[in-house]
């Protein structure tokens, strides 16, 4: 942790300012030591991250859990270079930014950022262009451990534990606020989005990713294995995982097209021509197959998607109201077969 980050820390019980006690430095970094504020709240500080959660509660830990655990699996795969450079095409294309200058050229325009989710740390990589702007990245699980490890020496990135619904940071502190796949995760979505907007200053922009519902078919086949896989341990459903990994493989070794000649709305099938495992995974069953035959990140993917506690889906319709509700003046909306893009300026 550096030394700094202290002066933009609140308590995340009653919101009082934080004093820093250092118990052990590494390279002018705080390896160990402890927060606290007037009311006595105290926050470990452990190998150089700030753990700043209060929600012990069984569904939270089982989310963070499943997270933590991902990570610690597959965070190589997953901070390797290529994989950096798919999730920065695709972060451009969903939030509607043409090229990676046209984002750098944004983020010059931005003195206060959260990463909120940050998971292995590239997004606040990616976030920290600008050197005259301090990232903040957050994330509940123990990811945050390998971001810091890898990203920790960027001088305006700092690394923190925290839960999205009660963060350790003033109200209207941010400038832009990036929530990429992560308030879908949350006990409730809703209130994870209204509590960041808390967060966002006048004019401030923030920028969300949310799983999109699908078809009714493909609903009812989440909502039934997922009863099943979350209270599975981890072992279990990591099994589980790897042989739904396998079936989307053997589907996608078919290269195989299905043409579909009409739509079909109370399936919400469209007409057209579909690869087979494609088809079977947007409308069916959720089998994650990735197309560069990366089978751990496969696994990983699946593995995300059936073992955490957490994993809401929602209409273009519910995220709207949402903006509209929180006075955020929608500036770019996208709505893709997995999910909701959507960016917006805070009006007042």
């Amino acid at each position: 942790m550096k030394p700094s980050l202290v002066n933009y820390l609140v308590c995340p019980n009653c919101r009082m300012n934080l004093a820093l006690r250092t118990i052990m430095e590494k390279k002018d970094e705080i390896w160990d030591g402890i927060l606290s504020c007037k009311n006595q709240h105290k926050f470990k500080i452990k190998r150089g991250v700030p753990r700043l959660i209060i929600d012990r509660s069984s569904g939270f830990i089982k989310t963070e859990k499943a997270f933590s655990s991902k990570w610690k699996r597959y965070y190589k795969n997953y901070q390797a270079k290529k994989w950096f450079d798919f999730t920065e095409k695709w972060f451009l294309e969903r939030f509607g930014w043409k090229n990676v200058s046209l984002f750098n050229e944004f983020l010059k325009t931005r003195h206060f950022i959260l990463d909120a989710g940050t998971g292995v740390g590239n997004s606040a990589k990616r976030f920290s262009a600008s050197s005259t702007t301090l990232v903040f990245a957050v994330d509940a699980s123990d990811s945050i451990e390998f971001a810091y490890e890898k990203y920790g020496k960027i001088s305006n990135v700092h690394f923190i534990q925290a839960d999205l619904l009660q963060l350790p940071f003033k109200r209207r502190f941010f400038d832009f606020i990036c929530a990429d796949q992560v308030i879908h995760h949350t006990k409730n979505t809703k209130l994870a989005f209204k509590r960041l907007v808390k967060h966002l200053s006048f004019n401030g922009i923030i920028s969300i990713y949310v799983y999109n519902k699908k078809g009714p078919i493909r609903e009812f086949v989440d909502d039934y294995i997922r009863k099943r896989t979350t209270k599975m341990s981890e072992k279990e459903c990591l099994e589980f995982s790897k042989n739904i990994t396998l079936l989307g493989k053997a589907l996608s070794k078919l290269k195989k097209k299905i043409t579909i000649t009409k739509d079909i709305p109370m399936l919400n099938i469209n007409a057209g021509t579909h690869d087979i495992q494609r088809f079977f995974y947007w409308n069916f069953l959720k089998c994650f197959w990735a197309d560069d035959n990366d089978f751990h990140r496969s696994v990983g993917v699946n593995f995300d998607w059936y073992y955490p506690k957490y994993a809401w889906r929602h209409t273009p319709q519910e995220v709207q109201r949402w903006h509209k509700e929180e006075k955020i003046r929608i500036t770019h909306f996208q709505e893709i077969e997995s999910g909701i893009n959507v960016t917006g300026r805070k009006i007042c």
